[in-house]
């Protein structure tokens, strides 16, 4: 059980992950201390946390953990919460230092995190275990097997980035020159189907919420719409029990001509659907937190249906107000 309130750290406070984890965090309240950081000076949740640092890039692998563990050290961290693909990369492989001390990490483990940051492991994954999955090449083996349009996708992305649509044969010979280590993909069905699904089990009980959703603002869901059916809850379970998840995990799906959830992507960490799937009882960052000291996690929805938009608001730092002349 969490026997004390606890010193918590956010990174990458100014993405809309990092932004829902904050808002959330100052709801349940857990934490005696928030520290944030992230690499930009004025993330959106500076205002929101007790201490903010600018961090480095977790690109720079010694820099950003030698970063990290100051911070551990002056603040007595007990639990990291990274909300970024690379900086779970970066965790995940020095775990075990802070395992020795004492300090929590709010990440899958590597095994998971190995299959799921990887394009290509992913379908491996479908494949092997006979789920649904779009037809897929890697560059070096693709002759023309799909029809335009189609997608060519970097093994290693976040978000939208690093995914292009191929409409033609110039686009095709563009991005084999400039991304020849990729994969080809089909797209399946179009952007009205599309859903994403939050998974949360502790090892023993696997807990789902899904929503039917449209991407803005780059490539975050700007408009969410619950869904109910038993065969996402089905896939969300089958997912769950073949990788023994214990914690979070955010499968995209899109639904076929026959009505089939055929899942393309799923991401291992807490996504950015997360402040409304915590609005509408879903609240796995709570639940993971609350597993990792040993409480017992209950799921009781609040809504059968209901629609949540995402919107655009302004924040302001270092305002100084002008003399009365």
């Amino acid at each position: 059980m969490i026997s004390k309130k606890l010193n918590i750290l956010v990174t990458g406070i100014g993405g809309d992950i990092g932004i829902g984890i904050v808002s959330i965090l100052n709801k349940i309240q857990y934490h005696s201390t928030l520290i944030g950081c992230d690499i930009n000076n004025y993330p959106a949740s500076k205002n929101q946390v007790d201490f903010f640092y600018n961090a480095p890039s977790a690109k720079d692998q010694g820099m950003y953990i030698d970063f990290l563990n100051k911070l551990c050290s002056k603040h007595n961290i007990d639990l990291i919460i990274p909300s970024s693909e690379i900086e779970i990369k970066v965790l995940s492989k020095t775990r075990k230092f802070y395992d020795e001390n004492e300090i929590k990490l709010l990440i899958n483990n590597d095994h998971i995190i190995d299959i799921f940051m990887d394009k290509l492991k992913t379908i491996k994954f479908f494949e092997e275990n006979k789920i649904f999955y779009p037809k897929t090449f890697l560059f070096e083996n693709f002759e023309d097997q799909l029809d335009y349009p189609f997608l060519v996708k970097r093994k290693f992305t976040a978000g939208s980035k690093g995914i292009f649509i191929v409409e033609d044969e110039q686009d095709l010979k563009y991005y084999r020159k400039k991304y020849s280590d990729s994969i080809v993909q089909e797209i399946v069905g179009d952007s009205e189907k599309e859903y994403t699904i939050g998974v949360f089990s502790d090892g023993n009980k696997t807990f789902n919420i899904a929503f039917q959703r449209k991407l803005g603002f780059g490539s975050l869901s700007r408009f969410v719409k619950l869904v109910n059916d038993p065969k996402i809850d089905e896939l969300a379970k089958n997912i769950s029990n073949l990788i023994h998840l214990k914690g979070s995990i955010n499968i995209q799906v899109r639904k076929d001509e026959k009505g089939e959830y055929i899942p393309f992507e799923i991401n291992p960490r807490l996504s950015s659907t997360l402040a409304f799937r915590s609005y509408f009882g879903f609240e796995d960052l709570k639940w993971w937190i609350d597993m990792i000291y040993g409480d017992e996690i209950e799921y009781k929805p609040i809504y059968k249906a209901g629609i949540g938009v995402k919107t655009l608001s302004e924040i302001y730092f270092e305002l100084e107000e002008r003399e009365e002349q």
